[in-house]
Protein backbone atom coordinates (compact mmCIF):
# COMPACT_ATOMS: atom_id res chain seq x y z
CA UNK A 1 0.00 0.00 0.00
CA UNK A 2 1.11 3.57 -0.62
CA UNK A 3 0.96 6.13 2.15
CA UNK A 4 -1.09 9.21 1.18
CA UNK A 5 -0.35 12.37 3.15
CA UNK A 6 -2.01 15.76 3.29
CA UNK A 7 1.00 17.16 1.44
CA UNK A 8 0.34 14.71 -1.42
CA UNK A 9 -3.24 15.90 -1.84
CA UNK A 10 -2.21 19.54 -1.53
CA UNK A 11 0.42 19.07 -4.24
CA UNK A 12 -1.97 17.24 -6.57
CA UNK A 13 -4.69 19.84 -6.10
CA UNK A 14 -2.27 22.66 -6.95
CA UNK A 15 -1.27 21.26 -10.34
CA UNK A 16 -2.88 23.20 -13.18
CA UNK A 17 -2.78 23.33 -16.95
CA UNK A 18 -2.47 20.87 -19.79
CA UNK A 19 -4.23 17.52 -19.98
CA UNK A 20 -4.85 16.17 -16.46
CA UNK A 21 -6.62 12.85 -16.02
CA UNK A 22 -7.59 11.24 -12.70
CA UNK A 23 -8.72 7.61 -12.69
CA UNK A 24 -10.21 5.68 -9.77
CA UNK A 25 -11.26 2.05 -9.55
CA UNK A 26 -12.04 -0.58 -6.93
CA UNK A 27 -9.61 -3.51 -6.99
CA UNK A 28 -9.46 -7.08 -5.72
CA UNK A 29 -6.65 -8.01 -3.36
CA UNK A 30 -6.26 -11.72 -4.13
CA UNK A 31 -7.67 -14.68 -6.00
CA UNK A 32 -8.69 -15.12 -9.63
CA UNK A 33 -10.65 -11.86 -9.64
CA UNK A 34 -7.39 -9.85 -9.44
CA UNK A 35 -7.15 -10.27 -13.24
CA UNK A 36 -10.11 -7.90 -13.48
CA UNK A 37 -8.03 -5.11 -11.92
CA UNK A 38 -5.84 -4.81 -15.00
CA UNK A 39 -8.80 -5.06 -17.38
CA UNK A 40 -10.70 -2.36 -15.49
CA UNK A 41 -7.75 0.01 -15.58
CA UNK A 42 -7.18 -0.56 -19.30
CA UNK A 43 -10.88 0.11 -19.98
CA UNK A 44 -10.75 3.39 -18.02
CA UNK A 45 -7.60 4.47 -19.86
CA UNK A 46 -9.33 3.73 -23.17
CA UNK A 47 -12.40 5.71 -22.08
CA UNK A 48 -10.26 8.72 -21.21
CA UNK A 49 -8.29 8.42 -24.47
CA UNK A 50 -11.47 8.27 -26.55
CA UNK A 51 -12.99 11.25 -24.74
CA UNK A 52 -9.94 13.41 -25.36
CA UNK A 53 -9.75 12.43 -29.02
CA UNK A 54 -13.47 13.12 -29.49
CA UNK A 55 -12.90 16.50 -27.84
CA UNK A 56 -10.37 17.47 -30.46
CA UNK A 57 -7.10 16.82 -28.62
CA UNK A 58 -4.44 15.81 -31.19
CA UNK A 59 -3.44 12.15 -31.17
CA UNK A 60 0.26 12.84 -30.46
CA UNK A 61 -0.64 14.82 -27.32
CA UNK A 62 -2.93 12.00 -26.13
CA UNK A 63 -0.24 9.38 -26.81
CA UNK A 64 2.32 11.37 -24.82
CA UNK A 65 -0.02 11.85 -21.86
CA UNK A 66 -1.00 8.19 -21.60
CA UNK A 67 2.33 6.54 -22.41
CA UNK A 68 3.58 6.18 -18.77
CA UNK A 69 0.36 4.55 -17.53
CA UNK A 70 0.03 2.23 -20.51
CA UNK A 71 3.67 1.20 -20.23
CA UNK A 72 3.13 0.38 -16.56
CA UNK A 73 0.09 -1.76 -17.37
CA UNK A 74 1.98 -3.68 -20.06
CA UNK A 75 5.45 -4.03 -18.51
CA UNK A 76 5.23 -3.71 -14.73
CA UNK A 77 1.76 -4.81 -13.76
CA UNK A 78 2.96 -8.27 -12.60
CA UNK A 79 4.91 -6.67 -9.73
CA UNK A 80 1.89 -4.61 -8.60
CA UNK A 81 0.36 -5.68 -5.27
CA UNK A 82 -3.27 -4.57 -5.17
CA UNK A 83 -5.19 -3.12 -2.25
CA UNK A 84 -8.91 -2.25 -2.15
CA UNK A 85 -8.66 0.72 -4.49
CA UNK A 86 -6.37 2.25 -7.09
CA UNK A 87 -5.95 5.90 -8.12
CA UNK A 88 -3.95 7.03 -11.15
CA UNK A 89 -3.01 10.64 -11.92
CA UNK A 90 -1.77 11.55 -15.40
CA UNK A 91 -0.58 15.01 -16.38
CA UNK A 92 2.23 16.85 -18.12
CA UNK A 93 5.37 15.08 -16.93
CA UNK A 94 3.34 13.44 -14.15
CA UNK A 95 2.35 9.84 -13.56
CA UNK A 96 1.35 8.77 -10.08
CA UNK A 97 -0.26 5.49 -9.06
CA UNK A 98 -1.66 5.13 -5.53
CA UNK A 99 -2.98 1.95 -3.90
CA UNK A 100 -5.29 2.53 -0.94
CA UNK A 101 -7.26 0.43 1.62
CA UNK A 102 -10.46 2.11 0.45
CA UNK A 103 -13.17 0.97 -1.93
CA UNK A 104 -12.99 3.67 -4.58
CA UNK A 105 -15.65 4.49 -7.20
CA UNK A 106 -15.01 3.58 -10.82
CA UNK A 107 -14.45 7.04 -12.23
CA UNK A 108 -12.51 9.11 -14.77
CA UNK A 109 -12.17 12.89 -14.53
CA UNK A 110 -10.64 15.06 -17.25
CA UNK A 111 -9.73 18.73 -17.00
CA UNK A 112 -6.89 21.11 -16.30
CA UNK A 113 -6.55 19.93 -12.72
CA UNK A 114 -6.56 16.67 -10.78
CA UNK A 115 -9.54 15.37 -8.81
CA UNK A 116 -8.67 14.31 -5.25
CA UNK A 117 -12.04 14.00 -3.49
CA UNK A 118 -12.18 10.16 -3.49
CA UNK A 119 -8.92 10.08 -1.49
CA UNK A 120 -10.04 12.54 1.19
CA UNK A 121 -11.48 9.78 3.45
CA UNK A 122 -7.92 8.56 3.94
CA UNK A 123 -6.99 11.82 5.66
CA UNK A 124 -10.11 12.79 7.55
CA UNK A 125 -9.78 12.91 11.31
CA UNK A 126 -11.52 9.99 12.94
CA UNK A 127 -11.00 7.74 9.93
CA UNK A 128 -7.42 6.51 9.81
CA UNK A 129 -4.76 4.99 12.03
CA UNK A 130 -1.33 3.34 11.84
CA UNK A 131 0.25 0.26 13.38
CA UNK A 132 4.03 -0.03 13.89
CA UNK A 133 5.05 -3.68 14.12
CA UNK A 134 8.29 -4.38 16.04
CA UNK A 135 9.80 -7.86 15.78
CA UNK A 136 13.31 -9.31 15.97
CA UNK A 137 13.56 -9.52 12.20
CA UNK A 138 12.04 -6.33 10.86
CA UNK A 139 9.97 -3.24 11.52
CA UNK A 140 6.79 -2.82 9.51
CA UNK A 141 4.36 0.06 9.22
CA UNK A 142 0.68 -0.51 8.49
CA UNK A 143 -1.98 2.05 7.65
CA UNK A 144 -5.66 1.33 7.94
CA UNK A 145 -9.25 2.38 8.23
CA UNK A 146 -12.08 0.80 10.18
CA UNK A 147 -12.33 -1.77 7.39
CA UNK A 148 -8.76 -2.76 6.49
CA UNK A 149 -5.10 -2.64 7.43
CA UNK A 150 -2.39 -2.63 4.74
CA UNK A 151 1.39 -2.68 4.94
CA UNK A 152 3.07 0.52 3.77
CA UNK A 153 5.97 0.07 1.37
CA UNK A 154 8.95 1.84 2.90
CA UNK A 155 11.36 1.67 -0.06
CA UNK A 156 14.45 0.78 1.94
CA UNK A 157 14.08 3.44 4.63
CA UNK A 158 15.95 2.70 7.89
CA UNK A 159 12.49 2.56 9.42
CA UNK A 160 12.10 -0.88 7.83
CA UNK A 161 15.37 -2.31 9.13
CA UNK A 162 15.97 -4.05 12.42
CA UNK A 163 19.31 -3.43 14.09
CA UNK A 164 21.76 -6.35 14.23
CA UNK A 165 23.69 -6.03 17.49
CA UNK A 166 26.98 -7.89 18.06
CA UNK A 167 27.20 -9.45 21.51
CA UNK A 168 30.32 -8.71 23.58
CA UNK A 169 30.42 -10.39 26.98
CA UNK A 170 34.09 -9.96 27.88
CA UNK A 171 33.87 -6.47 29.31
CA UNK A 172 31.58 -3.96 30.98
CA UNK A 173 29.65 -1.56 28.76
CA UNK A 174 28.03 1.79 29.25
CA UNK A 175 24.22 2.12 29.14
CA UNK A 176 22.60 5.52 28.84
CA UNK A 177 19.18 5.78 30.47
CA UNK A 178 16.54 8.44 30.88
CA UNK A 179 15.39 8.31 34.47
CA UNK A 180 11.64 8.64 34.86
CA UNK A 181 11.18 10.52 31.60
CA UNK A 182 12.67 13.64 33.21
CA UNK A 183 15.07 14.29 30.36
CA UNK A 184 18.05 13.79 32.73
CA UNK A 185 20.12 10.85 31.54
CA UNK A 186 22.47 8.72 33.60
CA UNK A 187 25.24 6.39 32.46
CA UNK A 188 25.21 2.88 33.91
CA UNK A 189 27.98 0.36 33.40
CA UNK A 190 26.78 -3.19 33.07
CA UNK A 191 26.24 -6.24 30.92
CA UNK A 192 26.23 -6.73 27.18
CA UNK A 193 22.46 -7.00 27.42
CA UNK A 194 22.31 -3.42 28.63
CA UNK A 195 24.68 -2.41 25.85
CA UNK A 196 22.35 -4.02 23.34
CA UNK A 197 19.40 -2.14 24.78
CA UNK A 198 21.27 1.13 24.35
CA UNK A 199 22.01 0.40 20.69
CA UNK A 200 18.41 -0.64 20.02
CA UNK A 201 17.18 2.47 21.83
CA UNK A 202 19.35 4.68 19.61
CA UNK A 203 18.08 2.80 16.55
CA UNK A 204 14.50 3.41 17.70
CA UNK A 205 15.31 7.12 17.88
CA UNK A 206 16.28 7.00 14.19
CA UNK A 207 13.10 5.02 13.42
CA UNK A 208 11.06 7.65 15.27
CA UNK A 209 12.61 10.43 13.17
CA UNK A 210 11.88 8.50 9.97
CA UNK A 211 8.31 7.94 11.07
CA UNK A 212 7.74 11.60 11.89
CA UNK A 213 9.10 12.57 8.46
CA UNK A 214 6.93 9.96 6.75
CA UNK A 215 3.67 10.78 8.53
CA UNK A 216 4.18 14.53 8.63
CA UNK A 217 1.64 16.29 10.84
CA UNK A 218 -1.03 13.59 10.60
CA UNK A 219 -3.18 13.28 13.70
CA UNK A 220 -3.93 9.62 13.04
CA UNK A 221 -3.38 7.41 16.13
CA UNK A 222 -0.36 5.12 16.16
CA UNK A 223 -0.48 1.65 17.76
CA UNK A 224 2.60 -0.40 18.66
CA UNK A 225 2.64 -4.18 18.14
CA UNK A 226 5.38 -6.25 19.75
CA UNK A 227 6.53 -7.90 22.95
CA UNK A 228 6.13 -5.62 25.95
CA UNK A 229 9.84 -5.05 26.57
CA UNK A 230 10.35 -3.93 22.97
CA UNK A 231 7.29 -1.68 23.10
CA UNK A 232 8.56 -0.13 26.34
CA UNK A 233 11.96 0.64 24.80
CA UNK A 234 10.34 2.19 21.73
CA UNK A 235 8.03 4.34 23.86
CA UNK A 236 11.10 5.91 25.49
CA UNK A 237 12.40 6.92 22.05
CA UNK A 238 9.02 8.02 20.67
CA UNK A 239 8.16 11.64 19.91
CA UNK A 240 5.00 10.97 17.86
CA UNK A 241 2.25 12.91 19.67
CA UNK A 242 -0.51 10.42 18.90
CA UNK A 243 1.05 7.13 20.05
CA UNK A 244 -1.61 5.27 22.03
CA UNK A 245 -0.71 4.16 25.58
CA UNK A 246 -1.94 0.64 24.91
CA UNK A 247 -0.42 -1.62 22.29
CA UNK A 248 -0.79 -5.11 20.84
CA UNK A 249 1.23 -7.45 23.04
CA UNK A 250 3.16 -10.44 21.73
CA UNK A 251 5.07 -11.24 18.58
CA UNK A 252 3.37 -9.59 15.58
CA UNK A 253 4.93 -12.18 13.24
CA UNK A 254 2.13 -14.60 14.08
CA UNK A 255 -0.55 -12.13 12.96
CA UNK A 256 -1.76 -11.38 9.45
CA UNK A 257 -2.75 -7.78 8.61
CA UNK A 258 -6.36 -8.81 9.25
CA UNK A 259 -5.32 -10.22 12.63
CA UNK A 260 -3.50 -7.01 13.52
CA UNK A 261 -6.54 -5.00 12.46
CA UNK A 262 -8.80 -7.11 14.67
CA UNK A 263 -6.64 -6.33 17.70
CA UNK A 264 -5.89 -2.69 16.83
CA UNK A 265 -9.38 -1.43 16.00
CA UNK A 266 -10.82 -1.79 19.55
CA UNK A 267 -7.90 0.33 20.81
CA UNK A 268 -8.31 2.96 18.09
CA UNK A 269 -12.07 3.33 17.67
CA UNK A 270 -12.79 5.04 21.02
CA UNK A 271 -10.00 7.54 20.34
CA UNK A 272 -11.26 8.36 16.84
CA UNK A 273 -14.87 8.72 17.93
CA UNK A 274 -13.86 10.89 20.90
CA UNK A 275 -11.99 13.27 18.56
CA UNK A 276 -15.06 13.60 16.35
CA UNK A 277 -17.45 14.07 19.29
CA UNK A 278 -15.25 16.73 20.88
CA UNK A 279 -14.97 18.67 17.62
CA UNK A 280 -18.76 18.58 17.06
CA UNK A 281 -19.37 19.64 20.67
CA UNK A 282 -17.00 22.60 20.24
CA UNK A 283 -18.86 23.66 17.09
CA UNK A 284 -22.21 23.66 18.89
CA UNK A 285 -20.77 25.54 21.87
CA UNK A 286 -19.36 28.28 19.61
CA UNK A 287 -22.45 28.79 17.43
CA UNK A 288 -23.49 32.45 17.42
CA UNK A 289 -20.01 33.70 18.40
CA UNK A 290 -18.73 34.28 14.87
CA UNK A 291 -16.32 31.35 15.21
CA UNK A 292 -18.49 28.91 13.24
CA UNK A 293 -20.10 28.90 9.81
CA UNK A 294 -22.16 26.63 7.57
CA UNK A 295 -21.77 28.87 4.49
CA UNK A 296 -19.41 27.28 1.94
CA UNK A 297 -17.93 30.47 0.39
CA UNK A 298 -17.23 31.84 3.88
CA UNK A 299 -15.62 28.57 4.94
CA UNK A 300 -13.49 28.34 1.78
CA UNK A 301 -12.17 31.88 2.27
CA UNK A 302 -11.37 31.12 5.91
CA UNK A 303 -9.64 27.85 4.98
CA UNK A 304 -7.44 29.62 2.44
CA UNK A 305 -6.31 32.00 5.21
CA UNK A 306 -5.58 29.18 7.67
CA UNK A 307 -8.49 30.02 9.97
CA UNK A 308 -10.35 26.68 9.90
CA UNK A 309 -9.64 24.40 12.84
CA UNK A 310 -12.34 21.76 12.16
CA UNK A 311 -14.19 21.18 8.88
CA UNK A 312 -17.20 18.88 8.66
CA UNK A 313 -18.29 17.33 5.36
CA UNK A 314 -20.90 14.65 4.58
CA UNK A 315 -19.70 11.14 3.76
CA UNK A 316 -21.69 11.03 0.50
CA UNK A 317 -19.39 13.59 -1.19
CA UNK A 318 -16.78 11.17 -2.52
CA UNK A 319 -17.98 11.35 -6.14
CA UNK A 320 -19.01 14.37 -8.21
CA UNK A 321 -22.61 15.45 -8.28
CA UNK A 322 -24.55 15.50 -11.55
CA UNK A 323 -22.02 13.41 -13.44
CA UNK A 324 -22.79 13.34 -17.16
CA UNK A 325 -22.21 9.58 -17.26
CA UNK A 326 -21.68 6.81 -14.76
CA UNK A 327 -17.91 6.89 -15.01
CA UNK A 328 -16.80 10.08 -16.78
CA UNK A 329 -16.68 13.65 -15.47
CA UNK A 330 -15.30 16.79 -17.11
CA UNK A 331 -14.14 19.12 -14.36
CA UNK A 332 -15.68 22.57 -14.54
CA UNK A 333 -13.83 25.87 -14.45
CA UNK A 334 -14.66 27.90 -12.45
CA UNK A 335 -15.18 25.24 -9.74
CA UNK A 336 -18.70 24.19 -8.76
CA UNK A 337 -19.91 23.71 -5.18
CA UNK A 338 -18.43 20.22 -4.85
CA UNK A 339 -15.07 21.46 -6.13
CA UNK A 340 -15.21 24.27 -3.56
CA UNK A 341 -15.78 21.70 -0.80
CA UNK A 342 -12.74 19.78 -1.99
CA UNK A 343 -10.66 22.94 -1.99
CA UNK A 344 -11.81 23.85 1.52
CA UNK A 345 -10.78 20.37 2.72
CA UNK A 346 -7.36 20.57 1.07
CA UNK A 347 -6.71 24.07 2.42
CA UNK A 348 -7.78 22.99 5.91
CA UNK A 349 -5.35 20.06 5.79
CA UNK A 350 -2.58 22.26 4.40
CA UNK A 351 -2.88 24.61 7.37
CA UNK A 352 -2.96 21.91 10.03
CA UNK A 353 -6.72 21.76 10.56
CA UNK A 354 -8.93 18.70 10.91
CA UNK A 355 -11.41 17.40 8.35
CA UNK A 356 -14.26 15.15 9.52
CA UNK A 357 -16.40 13.16 7.08
CA UNK A 358 -19.66 12.30 8.84
CA UNK A 359 -23.02 10.75 8.09
CA UNK A 360 -25.74 13.39 7.87
CA UNK A 361 -27.11 12.39 11.29
CA UNK A 362 -23.79 13.25 12.96
CA UNK A 363 -23.17 16.59 11.20
CA UNK A 364 -23.11 19.37 13.84
CA UNK A 365 -25.53 21.54 11.82
CA UNK A 366 -28.28 20.98 9.28
CA UNK A 367 -26.02 22.20 6.48
CA UNK A 368 -23.96 19.87 4.25
CA UNK A 369 -20.83 21.76 5.34
CA UNK A 370 -19.77 23.31 8.63
CA UNK A 371 -16.58 24.66 10.17
CA UNK A 372 -15.11 25.96 13.41
CA UNK A 373 -12.70 28.88 13.09
CA UNK A 374 -9.51 29.53 15.03
CA UNK A 375 -10.19 33.26 15.13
Amino acid sequence: MDLVTANDLVWLSEQRGGIRVSLFLPTHRAGPRTARNRIRLKNLLQLARRTLRDGGVPAPAVDTAFQPAEQFVEDRWSSHRPSDGLAVFLGPEEFRLVRVPLRLPELVTIGQRFFVRPLLPLLVAGGRFHVLSLSQDTIRLYSGTRFRLDEVELDGLPLAMWLTVPRRRDQAHAFLADRGGSGRRTVFFGSAEQDEKLLVYKHFQRVDRDLRDLLGDQRAPLVLAGVRSTQALYRRANTHPHLLPEGIDGSPLSLTPDGLHEKAWPLVEPVLRAQEAAAASTYRALEGTGLTSDDLPTILAAAEHGRVEDLFLPTDSSTPAAAPSDRLVSLTDPPNRDDQSDRAAVETLRNGGNVYALPAARMPSGSPVAATFRY
